[in-house]
């Protein structure tokens, strides 16, 4: 769970990524104000950030993200907006004793990039396991920028996801075609259940004459079934997918390493 502390810092650096006349607005709508009067108008100011916040990608120092990769693991894999930083300084604003119901109502009006900075700031929060739902409801959006917030860079899912809500991330980032290696925890995430899925996905990809990608495997380290194996050595394989198969195929621990397949990713 998020401690106060560490909220604080996050809010402090978010801060310095706005320019003067952005946190001086952002001061006045939220800690200048009676925590009563904030919270009735949060809908409005956490819709406002659009119009007094530009919506441009945020450059960081190094040790900005070192110590934000403390606070939020996975940060620097996924892209941040200074709307993003408005906006989650605003949830993070609200009293946890009633930020329920005020976020959750958000999640029914919000447009695309007040979802993405919703869905960004959940594991910020210190209740964050109560948006549990929100965030499952989440993995089954249509809008490939929203997705990419709940499965980029966002330690939410391996966090507070049950296996099953893990293994429906999974499956949708590689049915989409997103990158697997931006997954927060994805090495940690790996599972039978979840591999199982994915090797009967392979063997009906490949019996339609369809490719799968070579990030897949990854999941699949430690857990090859023999009617999987029996596939492969009937097929020839090149570049990467020949490198991430014999990989699996031999459990070879010195190339099952993040490194190698965040390269495969990557």
């Amino acid at each position: 769970m998020i401690t106060k502390v560490e909220q604080q810092n996050f809010i402090e650096i978010a801060k310095t990524k706005l320019s003067d006349i952005e946190s001086n607005w952002l001061q006045q709508k939220g800690t200048s104000v009676s925590a009563q009067e904030f919270e009735k108008k949060f809908p409005i100011v956490f819709s406002l950030v659009a119009r007094f916040i530009k919506k441009e990608e945020v450059v960081w120092l190094e040790q900005e993200l070192l110590t934000l990769e403390t606070i939020y693991p996975g940060f620097s894999k996924g892209v941040w907006t200074k709307q993003d930083l408005a906006r989650v300084v605003l949830m993070l604003t609200l009293n946890t004793d009633t930020n329920k119901a005020r976020i959750s109502s958000l999640f029914e009006t919000a447009e695309v990039f007040e979802l993405i900075a919703l869905y960004k700031g959940l594991y910020l929060l210190e209740n964050a396991s109560e948006f549990k739902a929100h965030f499952e409801e989440g993995i089954r959006t249509n809008m490939m920028n929203v997705f990419e917030a709940l499965s980029a860079g966002n330690p939410f899912a391996k966090k507070y996801l049950s296996e099953a809500g893990w293994n429906q991330l999974i499956l949708k980032t590689l049915f989409v075609e997103q990158k697997l290696y931006k997954v927060e925890g994805i090495d940690a995430g790996k599972n039978e259940n979840l591999a199982n899925m994915l090797q009967d996905f392979v063997k009906e990809r490949w019996a339609a004459g369809r490719s799968v990608s070579p990030e897949m495997w990854r999941m699949l380290y430690g857990f090859l079934r023999e009617d999987v194996k029996t596939l492969i050595g009937k097929r020839n394989f090149e570049g990467k997918e020949k490198k991430t198969i014999d990989c699996v195929l031999t459990q070879n621990e010195q190339l099952n390493t993040s490194e190698f397949w965040n390269a495969i990713g990557k």
